[in-house]
């Protein structure tokens, strides 16, 4: 019986454990809530655990001695019957499946109501008031909103971060005044025109405009492509002189 019973234990383990990885892709996609979180934690200590008493069922279920062969059963029982000691057995294991199935199914539901959703920026935003900006390359909203807002002597622009040989994301090489990507060696002048590597045409800009409270406003689903003509069109450059 300690064999069966280390074998019921790493089945249970083996639940319990993709449970917390379950949770953890949950974690990760930043759909699980607060207390999910915290129950993920004790998931995977009982997981630990678990494992503990299950490599030790086994160590002495290996190293204890055989069990004694049972006694034979009385020629008055009919062959085939089943006694009451296999028959509890058959019901621990049946209900041992049927909570592990339970379980599963469970995980299946609760996974059905966090979806893969994917959280974005919203694609209008500002950027604080034109006086607080140096002329150059500002690297404040690259992480969280993609782009690079430039000052320049007339006014500003906004550059997209995205490399537009394979998508790879540049970074502002202030000593060389040039935009360089690490993947495959694409140079952009800080106006965001190609000039070197890969790149087959020039960054692009997003929309910048005036906010109502007098700050920058950048759209991002306003697109202007050089290539196109388009970083003369309104929207493109932002005038102003401090």
């Amino acid at each position: 019986m300690g064999r069966y019973r280390s074998y019921g234990f790493a089945l249970l383990t083996l639940f319990m454990a993709s449970a917390a990885f379950a949770s953890k892709e949950l974690e990760a996609q930043a759909v699980m809530p607060p207390f999910m979180r915290k129950a993920r934690w004790a998931l995977a200590f009982l997981t630990l655990v678990m494992l503990a008493l299950t490599v030790r069922l086994f160590i002495v279920a290996r190293v204890s001695p055989m069990e004694p062969p049972p006694p034979p059963e009385p020629e008055a029982a009919a062959e085939g019957a089943i006694t009451r000691r296999s028959f509890l057995s058959l019901l621990g294991w049946a209900w041992l499946a049927f909570t592990a199935a339970t379980l599963g199914a469970l995980t299946t539901v609760l996974r059905f109501f966090f979806p893969n959703v994917i959280f974005e920026p919203p694609p209008v935003f500002v950027v604080g008031m034109p006086n607080t900006y140096s002329i150059g390359v500002n690297n404040d909203f690259k992480s969280k909103f993609s782009v690079w807002v430039v000052r320049a002597e007339e006014g500003f622009y906004c550059l997209s971060t995205v490399c537009t040989h394979l998508g790879c994301t540049p970074n502002w090489l202030e000593s060389e005044q040039k935009f360089k990507c690490p993947c495959h060696g694409s140079g952009y002048y800080i106006s965001g025109v190609n000039f070197e590597g890969p790149a087959p045409r020039p960054l692009e800009r997003y929309q910048v405009a005036w906010a109502e409270d007098g700050q920058i406003q950048v759209d991002k689903s306003v697109v202007f492509r050089q290539e196109l003509g388009q970083w003369n069109l309104p929207g493109a450059f932002l005038p102003w002189r401090g």
